[in-house]
């Protein structure tokens, strides 16, 4: 069966190229280091010696930052510009570490080596960040989209609907995630085997694809995306149930929290190898060509790897 086949074959792949999951998780890891030690300076700053942690250890505590002051507003300000600027540069580091990954996830890949991860990251960063930005923002699209509808149903219809409208439209939109991830996927999946087409290009050839072999992949992509839940599911149930009251505790905490995001980025790297796998091996094989302008001709993309 290929989805099986194509799991299982993305699951040798990651782990044959566990180096690079690492250095990507390294990578995500200073980023947070760089948010994390401002903030910690900011808190101390704000609480000082008080008994605030002590309060905070019980639960959340409104009054606690109500009696800031003007040192909440500073830490509110350290706060806000720090996520605004970890969240661009984690979106510029994805693009980097998904290019390096897809490249060392492919059929004709000998397994990590630090030059081809480098070679197929910095070759493919801007391709692979310009299809990460315009399927996000198609994504984030359909989110208004579903949101608006269901917002503007409440006012001119009967009570009795409204729910149904919202449970329907976010239903809608739950089934659309895995069809963006598969396009997206596929789209990249493709630029990393072909260095000469373009980001739209191979984005036309994703969205080819996914709809040509629509139920394997779907069913694959449902099957990755639920072992991802289940590793989230586990770290919102165990990670709040710690209250540590000393710095080995914390400690814990902190690599604790670690381990289930290199977890994470394992899963994710599965998920690219076996959707690679998935557009190497499917009943007929495709690969966008070029054609003489330098565009994908995604109509004539059969065969290239028997060729």
């Amino acid at each position: 069966m290929k989805i099986i086949s194509s799991l299982r074959t993305g699951f040798t792949r990651v782990c044959r190229a566990r180096n690079a999951v690492l250095f990507s998780w390294f990578l995500f890891f200073l980023l947070a280091v760089l948010l994390v030690f401002p903030l910690h300076a900011a808190l101390n700053n704000a609480f000082g010696s008080s008994m605030i942690t002590e309060r905070l250890a019980e639960g959340l505590d409104i009054e606690v930052f109500a009696d800031l002051g003007g040192a909440g507003l500073s830490l509110f300000s350290v706060f806000t510009n720090g996520y605004l600027f970890t969240f661009l540069v984690a979106f510029l580091i994805n693009a980097f570490v998904s290019a390096g990954l897809f490249g060392v996830m492919r059929k004709d890949s000998s397994g990590y080596s630090a030059m081809g991860f480098f070679r197929a990251a910095g070759g493919n960063f801007l391709p692979f960040l310009v299809i990460t930005f315009v399927l996000t923002i198609a994504f984030l699209f359909f989110v208004l989209l579903f949101v608006i509808v269901p917002i503007s149903a409440g006012g001119i219809s009967d009570g009795a609907y409204t729910g149904a409208i919202r449970i329907a439209s976010a239903s809608v939109l739950l089934l659309l995630v895995p069809v963006f991830l598969l396009v997206a996927d596929y789209s990249r999946a493709g630029k990393a085997g072909r260095d000469d087409i373009s980001a739209f290009a191979a984005i036309g050839f994703g969205l080819n694809l996914t709809l040509k072999i629509f139920r394997r992949s779907y069913v694959l992509m449902v099957l990755l995306l639920l072992v991802q839940t289940l590793l989230l599911l586990c770290a919102f149930l165990i990670i709040p149930l710690w209250k540590p009251l000393t710095g080995g505790g914390v400690l814990l905490v902190f690599l604790v929290t670690q381990m289930f995001v290199l977890l994470r980025l394992f899963l994710k790297s599965w998920r690219y190898a076996s959707v690679t796998s998935m557009m190497e091996n499917p009943e007929k094989p495709v690969l966008p060509e070029t054609t003489e302008a330098g565009m994908s001709d995604v109509s004539d993309c059969q065969n290239c790897y028997s060729q």
